[in-house]
């Protein structure tokens, strides 16, 4: 038998979920897919042994390709987008209770709109203010406007709630009607325990002692403190309080190692039972259960202990779940769990024999971070914009302890639920453990040196990491099985070159930023070769200086024409910030209003620079992009192609957008009347909670049908051209 047949199938397997992961996450995927067939040919012209392997494997990505691309993505439909509605339907899960408010997710039956009703299957989350109890089951008739979700700057939103079936949001519902009734007897009676659980915690312990407990054992995390949060991702803790692969898998993986010394046999089905259960005291969510496999999958590869079956199971999981539901490979959490899961079961026992002067109760929990950090980081970068450097110490301090949390604290909570005096003394130790969790987390995660910090980190790196990244960490642990110099020479070869063309070459088309500012001016675009235009500044400095931050990589420090529409605050109140840290090459004065002394100022500084600085409103033209006055004489329209996009400010004199725009962004805050309707789609720069009571309600009204973006809401906002129209990125 050839000595390939196991990583053969694991390699089909994998590229069938590359072709899922490509149609849902790359565009074009056209460009894709003709890389992947030229990589086949080439592998199959160097050595024919592997033709079949090469073929199966491109036929598999094609056929994966098409499973991404054909699978329904859950979305409102577009006639109810920022439309206001009344819906009635049934609250589908636990009510989550802010401070003010309460997040419902209600699975609608029927939906009003001013063109009348229709029947809706689908689910939105809707925000209700005021004292009405809601409980799981009730129905409900609620009015307000329906939104598709927010994408953050940080954080998609939008494929977040996706991943669970919510289609849209409502974030000011107005709550007509609640009348009692009973969901789901199961859901129900889990969520029951739930409660009870949570009360009996609370009753037992102070905070944040009860919050870290409620966290790390049930992933209920509503009432950590947000300062004990930000230094729980700065210490690499934060995967302890969230229902992941990854968390679930350093305590399979810790359970199993203690337990199977005494208990060799029973130290599997212990600890597949205990991540059974975790899945259950979680809700039974899609992500605890989603998360309780990954777990289960780590025990199961410990328990074969062959790299073969290790990673042919990895790759099955994998092409499953993802061909089950496509929609996952956009989810961070499926992506942090699975890479976690992988770096864990393929290199915590290598990395462990390392280290072994450290004691065995913290080398394994050490080793296995340092496994999941050497495969997660491109994704925590690109993500959440930082990467922990102290996670291993923060972690080889805290999992030794976390089965007996878990157990411990889990225990007690379920006994005092039922008896608070039966589960205190449980309680009590738990409590112990969290504190020690609060000390090491407050020590280490407010360190100066806790955390790399990286802004600016956009899909094109996030692709380079990952296929750099796993394609070393593939090579390094697959070689033994296959070794084929030229084959290996080759793939390495494409994937450097893939890699420097991500890197280096801007992807051809044209960025247009919103920057968030708060209530003032600052656009900034990016042309298809990767030149900088800026128009205005914004009021703040810190702001802008985040913002482009964000928007920019480390290495831009060039603005090749900067454009001054206007001489107050709210425009260049941030001048001295592009003055100071980019290199200007002109400066283009077109303030229609008698100039300011921070203009006079502003063309002063600049002029003694040596900038070049030119006066008037005429057309500028740079790299394909031109920005021209407007037939109002005060706005601007950036054109690439046949794509237009406005650049609106509050006096502008238009009652609305012309045809033939893709769409506006409205800085200041947005014009004091608007007549709309709203064109293509519409960006407004405000802060939140403006004094000014901006924008003007009226206008948002104006606005309703097409999306609508909000600076103060979403951050920075991202419209790329693709030479016949702008649309969100």
């Amino acid at each position: 038998m050839p000595a390939w047949p196991w990583w053969g199938l694991a390699v089909v397997l994998a590229a069938w979920s590359i072709g899922i992961m490509a149609a849902v996450l790359l565009s074009p995927l056209r460009v894709w897919l003709g890389l992947a067939a030229g990589l086949a040919v080439a592998v199959w012209l160097i050595d024919r042994h592997l033709a079949l392997l090469a073929g199966l494997s491109l036929a598999a990505l094609f056929i994966g390709a098409g499973r991404g691309a054909l699978a329904a993505s859950i979305e409102l439909p577009p006639q109810l987008v920022g439309q206001s509605v009344s819906v009635s339907g049934i609250v589908d899960d636990d009510p989550v209770e802010r401070k003010a408010s309460r997040r419902l997710v209600v699975r609608l039956d029927h939906v009003l709109t001013a063109a009348g009703q229709v029947p809706a299957g689908l689910r939105i989350e809707a925000t209700v203010y005021g004292m009405t109890p809601v409980r799981y089951g009730d129905l409900v008739l609620l009015s307000g406007e329906i939104l598709s979700a927010p994408r953050f700057e940080q954080f998609d939103y939008r494929a977040y709630l996706s991943e669970q079936g919510i289609a849209g949001v409502m974030p000011s519902a107005r709550l007509v009607r609640v009348t009692a009734h009973s969901g789901d007897p199961l859901h129900g009676a889990l969520l029951a325990i739930r409660h009870a659980v949570i009360e009996a915690v609370d009753r037992a312990l102070p905070e944040p002692q009860a919050a870290l407990l409620l966290g790390v054992v049930f992933g209920y995390r509503a009432a950590l403190p947000v300062v004990l949060q930000q230094q729980m991702i700065a210490s690499g803790l934060i995967h302890i309080v969230v229902i992941s692969g990854l968390k679930v898998s350093l305590l399979a993986r810790i359970i199993h190692g203690a337990l199977g010394r005494w208990l060799p046999r029973a130290a599997p089905l212990i600890a597949v039972g205990a991540m059974a259960g975790y899945a259950l005291l979680a809700g039974a969510s899609a992500a605890a259960l989603r998360a309780a496999a990954m777990g289960i999958l780590v025990i199961l590869a410990g328990r074969l202990r062959r790299d073969s079956h290790v990673f042919l199971s990895l790759a099955l999981t994998a092409a499953v779940m993802l061909g089950l539901k496509p929609a996952l490979a956009a989810d961070v959490s499926f992506q942090l769990s699975f890479a976690g899961t992988m770096g864990i079961a393929a290199m915590t026992d290598r990395i462990a024999a390392r280290f072994g002067w450290i004691p065995a109760v913290l080398r394994d929990p050490f080793a296995a971070t340092i496994a999941a950090e050497a495969a997660t980081w491109p994704l925590m970068l690109a993500n959440f914009h930082q990467l922990s450097l102290i996670g291993p110490a923060a972690n080889a301090l805290v999992l030794p302890l976390l089965p007996a949390v878990m157990v411990v604290g889990g225990g007690g909570a379920l006994l005092g639920s039922a008896l608070a005096a039966a589960g205190w003394p449980l309680m009590q130790a738990a409590g112990m453990i969290a504190s020690w969790y609060r000390l090491v987390i407050e020590s280490l995660g407010s360190l100066p040196l806790a955390a790399i910090t990286m802004p600016y980190f956009p899909p094109r790196w996030l692709a380079a990491a990952v296929i750099l990244n796993g394609g070393a960490l593939a090579g390094v642990k697959l070689r033994q099985f296959f070794w084929r110099r030229r084959v290996w020479a080759v793939l390495g070869a494409a994937g450097l070159a893939t890699v420097a063309l991500l890197l280096i070459r801007p992807d051809g088309r044209v960025h247009v930023y919103a920057l968030d500012v708060g209530t003032g001016s600052a656009v900034l675009v990016r042309t298809a070769n990767g030149h900088q235009l800026l128009i205005d500044a914004g009021p703040d400095a810190d702001k802008l200086a985040q913002a482009l931050g964000r928007a920019l990589p480390p290495t831009a420090r060039t603005i090749d024409i900067w454009l001054i529409t206007g001489g107050r605050r709210l425009n260049i109140g941030a001048a001295a910030a592009v003055l100071g840290r980019f290199r200007i090459g002109s400066m283009v004065i077109a303030d229609p209003d008698p100039w300011s002394a921070t203009l006079r100022a502003l063309v002063q500084q600049a002029q003694s620079a040596g900038i070049p600085v030119v006066f008037g409103n005429q057309s500028v033209g740079y790299d394909g992009v031109t920005m021209s006055l407007a037939s109002d004489g005060r706005s601007w329209l950036i054109e690439s192609g046949r794509a237009i996009l406005a650049v609106v400010p509050p006096d502008a004199s238009w009652p609305s957008l012309p045809a033939g725009i893709d769409g506006a962004i409205f800085t200041s805050g947005g014009p004091a009347d608007w007549q709309g309707p709203g064109l293509g789609l519409s960006v407004i720069q405000v802060s939140s909670n403006s004094r000014a009571g901006l924008p003007v309600r009226a206008v948002l009204r104006a606005l309703t049908g097409a999306p609508l973006y909000r600076t103060d809401r979403v951050g920075t906002v991202e419209l790329i051209g693709s030479g016949s129209h702008f649309a969100a990125g």
